[in-house]
């Protein structure tokens, strides 16, 4: 008695190869927080003044929590002040799907040495994404 190999159908093999192919490359793409996260750097990273933006977003069960890291291009109070006040409302404005959370933003020179945050802008409303929205997107 002869066996024959059985031989899978192209069809079938092809099949496997795109369901593999999908899952191995993860579906559904990045994340909402990874998507918002790299939306508020861009928009950062747009303002005359930024050098460059490091922008963590973390959205769970207990809150969204976004924190922002500016660099910017000048090294003295005034210059960091301007692009900060620029990038605020860039930034804020990627947020308005989010009915709450906390942000905290600042921005260092190209060496550190030197940081700016909302507070040095005039804003003393604490750390809620809402109130930071309200503050710096209705400015005159």
């Amino acid at each position: 008695m002869t066996l024959k190999k059985r031989r899978t159908p192209v069809p079938a093999l092809i099949i496997m190869m795109l369901i593999l192919g999908i899952t191995a490359c993860g579906v559904g793409g990045p994340s909402k927080a990874d998507r918002l996260g790299k939306d508020m750097q861009d928009a950062a990273a747009s303002v005359p003044g930024v050098k460059n933006a490091q922008v963590n977003v973390n959205m769970n069960t207990s809150g969204n929590f976004i924190t922002a890291k500016l660099t910017g291009t000048g090294s003295d109070h005034a210059t960091l002040a301007e692009a900060l006040e620029a990038a605020l409302p860039a930034m804020l404005e990627k947020t308005k799907d989010l009915d709450s959370g906390s942000f905290s933003v600042s921005i260092f020179s190209p060496d550190d040495s030197v940081s700016v945050g909302a507070g040095d802008l005039g804003y003393a409303g604490g750390t809620s994404l809402v109130d930071f929205r309200e503050y710096f997107l209705n400015r005159s």
